[in-house]
């Protein structure tokens, strides 16, 4: 019989996690798994699922949508009351109830572990890959909110969440954290050391691979830039210091233009040297990463950084603030460089690697044999058939 396997995770939209999520649902259907993706639903993106306290007068009640992700998995968003207090989303109702009955095997994928709450409070076998804690993934977003949604967040939704966190860490069950970072903190955190394991997410090195030529003094940056955890502004402040000096240096960013960046890009006088790609597929992706010289994480915290690994599978050097994730695999020196959060040294060590031809080449080889001794789809499925026959006994 062919057993049926629910990842339960976060909307499957952009970013770390449905990249995640993707990987391991594509690796368990070769397994011959029958795969099935179910999220919370936003307000931002499934609104009709989900029922605030204003609609809720009305009548509304939230409900359950099916459709599907990732080309062609089969997906359920899960609605909730009052998603205006973020903790709902994750909270056990009569919906995950109804859901989880249909399936054999769950695992939960998130940023956090909170998105897993609902299967600890049902007591269902499972486990959970994650890469932060709640206050590493909420703190700039937290500084970024308007002041009354900040209050709330820290009187209310905050410590209802840390509650929550601590909870689930405390129970017997087994989490993969995307790095060493990760692991450590979530230990702090209240999880206990012998049921966590460092799970990177893996790269596709047949995808993304090294150019036959390397474009010169072209500076990357790819993630969402409006998520204030980035912290985008140092590395445009960073860019203007390397502009000044070098005419034909050039930053090429993921996604599209946001107007309260742009209007700094034209103070800058760097309009014309700033360039926005779209948002890309796998394949654009690709083709992104082959165009660089440099890939540069100006983030204030990352629990791995998927990005700087795509990066260096195609050969680009990675300049990384101190930042927790990326410190597995940027070494200073060795495979890129690691930088505090000041504009002028990121500056130095953006130009450092692509004005030294000779040493951009030793970190590109280095950072290739970084990604092909620890960063493959190989390690990566061991890792999760352990974690299964840990969990439910049985080979994978």
């Amino acid at each position: 019989m062919r057993r049926s396997v629910l990842l339960t995770t976060l909307p499957p939209t952009k970013g770390g996690v449905p990249t995640k999520t993707r990987i391991l649902a594509e690796f368990l259907r070769r397994r011959g798994y029958s795969v099935t993706i179910a999220h919370y639903a936003t307000m931002t993106d499934f609104g009709d699922q989900s029922a605030p306290s204003w609609e809720m007068l009305r009548g509304k009640r939230a409900s359950t949508a099916h459709g599907t992700c990732f080309d062609d998995f089969d997906s359920i968003a899960v609605g909730c009351t009052m998603p205006e207090l973020e903790f709902n989303y994750y909270r056990n109702s009569d919906l995950w109830r109804s859901v989880y009955a249909d399936y054999d095997r769950h695992i939960a994928v998130g940023g956090t572990v909170l998105v897993s709450n609902p299967l600890v409070e049902l007591n269902i076998p499972h486990f959970t890959w994650c890469a932060s804690t709640m206050i590493d993934d909420r703190y700039d977003r937290r500084r970024a909110m308007p002041l009354a949604r900040r209050l709330i967040d820290t009187a209310l939704v905050g410590p209802v969440q840390r509650a929550m966190e601590k909870r689930i860490l405390s129970e017997p069950t087994r989490f993969m954290t995307v790095s060493n970072y990760a692991r450590r903190t979530l230990i702090d955190a209240g999880g206990n050391p012998d049921n966590f394991e460092t799970v990177p997410v893996p790269v596709d090195t047949n995808l993304f691979s090294p150019p036959d030529e390397v474009p010169v003094g072209k500076i990357g940056f790819a993630g969402r830039a409006d998520d204030p955890r980035k912290n985008i502004r140092l590395l445009l402040h960073a860019f203007r210091i390397v502009a000044r000096k070098d005419s034909g240096a050039e930053l090429i960013l993921t996604g599209d233009p946001l107007p309260t960046l742009q209007s700094e890009i034209l103070s800058f006088g760097l309009s014309g040297r700033v360039r926005w790609t779209g948002w890309l597929d796998h394949d654009g992706l690709r083709d992104f990463y082959r165009s660089l010289d440099v890939f540069v994480f100006p983030s204030h915290k990352e629990g791995l950084g998927i990005a700087g690994i795509e990066a260096m599978a195609s050969g680009v050097p990675v300049v990384s603030t101190r930042s927790g994730g990326p410190e597995d695999y940027v070494i200073d020196g060795e495979t890129g460089r690691i930088v505090g959060n000041d504009p002028i040294e990121m500056a130095e060590a953006i130009s450092s690697i692509y004005t030294d031809r000779i040493n951009r080449d030793r970190l590109s080889a280095n950072a290739l044999d970084m990604i092909h001794n620890k960063y493959t789809l190989g390690l990566f499925e061991k890792s999760i058939s352990t974690n299964w026959q840990q969990t439910w006994g049985e080979t994978l």
